[in-house]
């Protein structure tokens, strides 16, 4: 499933690296179409895939149908980290945290907080939410209460080339102006959600990686200035 130009590029994920706080989102996809087993991928900008520290993973979680937890097992290998889920899941939940990066005086962004850094006054935190639909069911539509957190409308599965509403909360309150796009980030022309948290997104055919995202500035804080959150909801288009 995975090309081979992929894997090289996974397989460097054990070393440490610093990367763009923009436009890296985490996400799954299905190994040999299983329901069970899945790989984590981490992109970045024009379609490509990135290394990262399995550490960073800090929360995976499972429901099947009746909502119940399943137990989630994690296995790091040369081509990144893999997961077997326990049991049949209606939805998979990630919570990844890529860190402080601060931009110093001269040069590149390094990941680490701003008062370590001399000269610099820009930093951001950089923090990252992720759902994947494997079954769609009503369960699909509860809040699970990420701090950022996409929310589909509808249980039914969405069609490709027709609108799917989703709301979007923080802190689990419905918020407005966050752009949607498709992959890693927004264009000038996607939608953005109203005063209720609500856009409408129109899925391609296949997998879709529905992309969300926000900045947020923060005063009076030695490691950081902005608080960015991204998200990515992956699931498969009737």
């Amino acid at each position: 499933m995975f090309a081979k130009s992929r894997q090289r590029v996974l397989a460097a994920f054990i070393a440490c690296c610093a990367s763009s706080a923009s436009a890296h989102t985490v996400w799954l996809e299905s190994v040999d179409k299983s329901t069970t087993d899945y790989q984590v991928l981490f992109g970045g900008h024009a379609g490509k895939l990135e290394p990262y520290r399995p550490e960073k993973l800090k929360q995976i979680d499972a429901v099947d149908r009746q909502g119940k937890t399943l137990a989630v097992s994690r296995d790091v290998t040369a081509d990144g980290v893999r997961l077997h889920v326990d049991g049949a899941p209606v939805l998979i939940s990630m919570h990844f945290d890529n860190g402080i990066h601060t931009r110093p005086p001269t040069g590149r962004s390094v990941e680490k907080p701003m008062n370590e850094v001399p000269g610099a006054t820009r930093a951001t935190y950089a923090v990252k939410y992720h759902k994947t639909v494997v079954d769609w069911s009503p369960l699909v539509t509860q809040i699970i209460g990420q701090p950022f957190e996409v929310v589909p409308l509808s249980a039914k599965q969405p069609a490709a080339g027709e609108p799917f509403r989703i709301r979007v909360l923080q802190d689990g309150k419905p918020v407005a102006g966050v752009k949607l796009g498709h992959g890693e980030e927004g264009t000038a022309s996607d939608p953005v959600t109203d005063a209720d948290g609500v856009a409408a997104f129109v899925p391609k055919p296949g997998f879709n990686r529905l992309w969300a995202g926000k900045r947020i500035a923060v005063d009076d804080n030695p490691k950081y200035t902005e608080l960015s959150y991204e998200y990515s909801f992956g699931f498969d288009a009737r």
